[in-house]
């Protein structure tokens, strides 16, 4: 989110209040006058020394202490800006100016609520005021409110066409809300108006990345890191975009780059752990995602990504604990409740992995993961509830309908409830897709056998011998063939 320069800005928009010098001295005039020359020369602790001075001698017009607020906010005094601010507005009610700088100091200070009272009482007071719609917008964004965000810069566009910073902030919150289209449609315009600003060019690429436009965020993203070379974050987002291409040599040169300019960020370490785990490298993958869990304690993908490194390393009970962490700060996180579920298959614990993967497709909905589905549905089934596991096999068929193992495991359950016409349905379709799928061949068999089709069966039964066993991780065969009875079976039906 790019903030303005709010003090140079708002010197445009002063607001003399009259007062009377006649009983003034000239040595509190002559302060006033160096303390506003110092600031503009940008030395605010001097010019900080001159208000000082100004207000004891007698100058307290509300400028004095708007003017001795500017500076305080510029040396990072924001409690004494805040009173300075206060104090302006006590002596003129109606400074616009002074509203909207106290509102700035509240927003840095995450006061987002007395901030966007402040800018709404400008507003109320100058109702073409671009810089305080500008700057609600940017405290209704702090509150997560991204339209009313989106509204405010657009008014703030309407008054002044030409501020980039509001195109930027702007595609900014429609970052946050998807619309990745639009948002690169402002980050391009803000662009066009300001050609060197490294933000625009981060946040486009950014947006990119977010599109999976990944040759376009590289661009962009290389383009900011050229107008800014110590920019942490757009090396850091350029290695994703180069690991998403699998290019994970380029990605770890940028995530080591990241790091060495800023080597606190959290985020950075997960996304490197994973790498080097990608890699192959269990060990530097584990050091580094343990560092970012020491960064960042609340880092829930990081004790996602560590406890499924343990799964790998086969040590569920350590992932377990990492699971169920993740889940601690994440409690909507559908895929670390199938994560959880699959180690506790490996442990045994058939009832723990059950309720998980129960809660991670309920969180999913319509949108539930196949994979997870079809491990849900398997537990059904063992349980006895076969109706149950069907109806998930078929939600399986419907996210992947050029699935051969999704209708062979769907075929497999109807039979097992005697729907024997439906099974083989099913395991037709699972042959048509995959003519070389054995299992389909032999299920399908049996249950021609089942229907008195004897000939049907036999003629399946020769098919599925001549192919090889499957390898296939989505296979799901709950009841491997009996080959031998199978081979028995053809002898004995030999003339």
């Amino acid at each position: 989110m790019k903030l303005k320069k709010f003090c140079n800005i708002l010197l445009l928009f002063f607001i003399f209040v009259s007062c009377s010098y006649a009983q003034i001295p000239p040595a509190a005039e002559d302060n006033f006058e160096n303390g506003k020359v110092a600031y503009r020369a940008g030395d605010y602790v001097k010019s900080l020394d001159f208000f000082n001075k100004a207000i004891k001698l007698g100058i307290t017009s509300a400028d004095a202490f708007f003017r001795r607020g500017l500076a305080y906010e510029k040396v990072g005094e924001n409690q004494k800006a805040l009173e300075d601010y206060s104090k302006a507005i006590s002596i003129d009610p109606n400074l616009e100016t002074a509203f909207n700088n106290r509102g700035s100091v509240y927003y840095r200070l995450g006061e987002f609520d007395k901030a966007i009272t402040d800018y709404s009482r400008a507003l109320e007071l100058n109702a073409s005021y671009s810089l305080a719609y500008y700057n609600r917008g940017n405290a209704y964004y702090g509150k997560g409110l991204f339209d009313k965000a989106i509204q405010d810069f657009s008014r703030a566009l309407t008054i002044d066409p030409k501020d980039a910073d509001a195109y930027n902030n702007r595609g900014w919150a429609l970052t946050q809300k998807q619309d990745y289209d639009s948002a690169i449609e402002d980050f391009t315009k803000a662009l066009e108006l300001s050609q060197d600003y490294s933000l625009a060019y981060y946040n486009r690429g950014n947006a990119f990345l977010k599109k999976g436009i990944l040759d376009r965020a590289i661009k962009d993203l290389t383009r900011a890191i050229e107008l800014n070379p110590e920019y942490s974050l757009a090396y850091f987002q350029r290695g994703n975009a180069y690991f998403r291409k699998n290019d994970l040599d380029r990605a770890l040169d940028d995530y080591n780059q990241s790091a060495k300019i800023n080597p606190a960020y959290a985020d950075l370490y997960n996304n490197r752990g994973w790498l080097f785990f990608t890699k192959g490298n269990s060990a530097l993958a584990m050091r580094d995602i343990s560092k970012a869990i020491s960064l960042n304690p609340e880092l829930s993908k990081a004790y996602a990504n560590r406890g499924w490194i343990h799964k790998a390393t086969s040590e569920c009970p350590k992932a377990i604990a990492d699971f169920t962490k993740a889940l601690q700060l994440d409690p909507n996180n559908s895929t670390v409740f199938s994560y959880r579920a699959a180690c506790y298959l490996e442990m045994g614990d058939k009832d723990k992995a059950l309720k998980d993967l129960d809660k991670s497709v309920s969180l999913d909905g319509s949108e539930a993961n196949p994979s997870t589905l079809s491990m849900l549905a398997v537990l059904k089934e063992q349980q006895g509830d076969f109706k149950a596991s069907s109806e998930l096999f078929k939600r399986v068929v419907q996210l992947v309908p050029n699935d051969a193992a999704a209708y062979f495991n769907l075929g497999l359950s109807l039979g097992k409830q005697g729907r024997l016409l439906e099974a083989v349905n099913n395991f037709s379709i699972s042959v048509k897709l995959d003519p070389n799928m054995k299992e389909a061949y032999l299920k399908r068999a049996v249950a021609y056998e089942l229907l008195g089709e004897t000939e049907m069966a036999r003629k399946d039964f020769s098919k599925g011998l001549t192919l090889k066993d499957e390898t296939r991780t989505n296979f799901t065969d709950r009841d491997p063939s009996n080959l031998n009875k199978i081979k028995e079976t053809l002898a004995a039906s030999k003339p």
